[in-house]
């Protein structure tokens, strides 16, 4: 048995079932989240931020759309529907200070890049943040690490998603 909720994002109010996680609503509810670390296959890590929403009436500060179920939400103080938010002014400024922060050691003209324009990074980094770094420490280097014929790391590009980490983890379970 289901346990279906009634929440609103963006104005739209969808039924949803409670297990799912916020960013899996707002797919079910056509809204676009950015995000780099979350994959429906792997366990939830909740780390890169770029999927923060604002959840109207709970605390105040952006809440991480992968890491928070529909039956976490709480209706309002007189039974409204929760309210999530995905393109509030907060949402833009958490998004803004994560993309900065990403970048820090990721160059986006990336000279060594294979992507072919197809990077996500640069894509999220277009639409989310801004046309300039407060950061003018150099580059971090690192030596890239042998995870084994499947998974191929370049750790001078590396934005910490773990998703290689999680991705090797199944594979050994």
């Amino acid at each position: 048995m289901s346990d279906m909720r009634k929440i609103i994002i963006d104005d739209r109010e969808i039924q949803i079932d409670g297990a799912m996680t916020l960013i899996q609503a707002c797919e079910q509810a056509g809204v676009e989240v950015p995000r780099f670390c979350y994959h429906e296959r792997l366990t939830i890590a909740g780390n890169c931020r770029m999927c923060l929403v604002e959840v109207v009436g709970g605390p105040p500060k952006p809440a991480a759309s992968c890491a928070m179920q529909v039956r976490d939400l709480r209706p309002g103080p007189e039974g409204q529907l929760p309210v999530v938010k995905t393109n509030s002014p907060m949402v833009k400024k958490a998004r803004e200070g994560v993309m900065e922060f990403l970048l820090i050691n990721h160059p986006l003209d990336c000279p060594i890049c294979d992507q072919g324009g197809e990077c996500d990074l640069q894509d999220q980094a277009m639409v989310y943040g801004v046309d300039f770094s407060r950061f003018r420490e150099p580059k971090r280097a690192s030596d890239d690490l042998d995870l084994g014929p499947l998974v191929e790391t370049h750790m001078t590009r590396c934005i910490s998603c773990t998703r290689c980490v999680r991705f090797t983890q199944r594979l050994l379970v």
